[in-house]
């Protein structure tokens, strides 16, 4: 047990859990204490061991993403929306406490992510894409995409903005998930892929397609917040046939996707 002294209006930070604990008044043996916590850190007083009946947070905050019932596309795309704003406040709090305990290069991190964040929703929310199909002018039928993102609210937040744009998408949490489902179903127009995953990272999962006869012509669109240089894959059909900086912006993809493989988009 850690044990602590604190004054009146001192705090106690859990940079972690995103949680201040303050100290906001001392009087005849009893310590009032202000805690300020996110939605998903539990709160308990001693007494009082089911925290629903003293504070009901179900009103306030929107479910989890895999809790919301079956309805319209849009429906369900302006929870994952409220989800990922109510995930961006999240942060700020944290950054916050980084801030307050002089954690600078987590503080930095944290804003970065938090940019990311609101920066997907811009554009998704802008976005006034065209029917996915006019991008496949031969057949005009809706494209099938993988999308292999290991942030679950990015990946779903991603995934219902283009199936608002007419993609039919499938989705993937890491890149082992993801070449079973290659090599198990058949194959999407194109995959959108994360380089940063676990388990099988996106270089190798270039590397393993690209070495299978099977995925011939398979359009592969790489997503990272790094330089294409650094990963050593190939421009064109033989590797990576366009690159999308993080977050990735939904009219560019559907726009640049009857350009892949005839004329390969290697810079960010």
């Amino acid at each position: 047990m850690l044990v602590l002294s604190r004054k009146l209006n001192e705090k106690i930070v859990l940079p972690t859990l995103n949680t201040v604990v303050e100290v906001l008044g001392i009087k005849r043996g009893t310590v009032r204490l202000g805690i300020s916590a996110p939605p998903d850190v539990t709160v308990l007083r001693e007494e009082l061991p089911d925290r629903t009946t003293e504070w009901d947070r179900s009103e306030t905050y929107p479910p989890a993403l895999e809790d919301v019932q079956e309805g319209s596309q849009a429906e369900h795309s302006m929870e994952q929306v409220r989800d990922r704003l109510q995930t961006a406040a999240r942060g700020l709090g944290l950054l916050h406490l980084q801030l307050d305990v002089g954690q600078i290069d987590e503080a930095r991190a944290t804003l970065a992510a938090i940019q990311d964040d609101l920066q997907l929703l811009r554009f998704g929310l802008d976005a006034v894409p065209e029917p996915a199909a006019k991008c496949l002018a031969k057949e005009r039928r809706a494209p099938k995409a993988l999308l292999v993102e290991d942030d679950r609210n990015e990946r779903e937040l991603l995934a219902g903005f283009l199936r608002q744009a007419g993609v039919d998408v499938t989705t993937a949490g890491d890149g082992q998930d993801a070449l079973e489902y290659l090599h198990s179903q058949s194959a999407p127009d194109f995959v959108l892929l994360d380089m940063g995953l676990p388990h099988v990272d996106g270089p190798t999962m270039v590397r393993e397609i690209r070495n299978d006869p099977a995925y011939a012509g398979l359009k592969i669109f790489g997503v990272t917040g790094h330089q294409p240089e650094e990963f050593d894959l190939e421009c064109g059909p033989g590797g990576i046939d366009r690159w999308f900086q993080k977050p990735v912006d939904v009219n560019l993809l559907l726009r640049d996707l009857a350009a892949v493989p005839g004329q390969p988009l290697c810079g960010i």
